[in-house]
């Protein structure tokens, strides 16, 4: 949580917003052209994800950060990082980053995935699911074959080099899809999380004759 200082100097600084549709973009004064472009972006990933994920009623609320070391402090990720959510808001690098990147849309889809299932399952799923989860909804992709080091995924998704965290987000959604698999679908395990479980409820869920924690996660050695 933002210290009141913190919560201060951002509400005095990002003191301007743009609105598009159910999406609201707040941002330093100027850069309305960018927060306007990520709004768009946000907007259509809102309206792109699947029927079952509800996002048609959902509010997505946005920032663009005065700095790389505010994106940095706020969000507890990389200073490399493209976007992260905390709480209900997307929180993304200053506008100049931002400016830079090519394509918003992948990145928008993901993180409005994750303000879904925050508001779907609440927010104490640990983090490879929720990365693996919000990447292999937007994303096809391969199936884990089998269990992972769940300590050391978690670990690697919050590597400095983007590479290494690439990396760890195909195999966090890897081992998603798998988790999917065993209930029945994407759908049927976002069904599943309709109960809100906390960490103790979500490792011990039940699909077939093992639990999450078993399908999911390597035994330690």
């Amino acid at each position: 949580m933002a210290s009141p200082l913190f919560s201060v100097v951002m509400s005095a600084v990002l003191a301007a917003e743009v609105q598009v549709g159910a999406t609201v973009v707040r941002h330093e004064e100027g850069e309305e052209g960018v927060a306007t472009r990520v709004a768009r972006a946000l907007e259509r990933a809102r309206q792109s994800l699947p029927s079952f994920v509800g996002t048609e009623v959902l509010e997505v609320r946005a920032v663009l950060s005065e700095s790389v070391e505010a994106f940095s402090a706020r969000t507890g990720l990389p200073r490399t990082a493209a976007a992260g959510v905390v709480e209900d808001e997307v929180f993304f690098p200053p506008a100049r980053v931002v400016d830079r990147m090519e394509d918003l849309s992948a990145l928008t889809r993901h993180e409005v995935a994750h303000l879904a299932l925050i508001s779907h399952a609440g927010p104490a799923l640990p983090r490879w699911f929720v990365e693996g989860f919000a990447t292999a909804l937007v994303e096809p992709g391969p199936t884990a074959s089998g269990p992972e080091d769940c300590r050391a995924l978690t670990a690697e998704l919050l590597e400095v080099r983007p590479e290494a965290r690439e990396r760890a987000y195909a195999r966090a959604a890897a081992l998603a899809r798998r988790i999917a698999r065993e209930a029945g679908g994407m759908e049927a395990l976002w069904k599943r999380l309709d109960s809100r479980p906390d960490v103790r409820a979500f490792w011990r869920m039940q699909l077939g004759d093992r639990t999450v924690r078993e399908h999911a996660c390597a035994a330690s050695p």
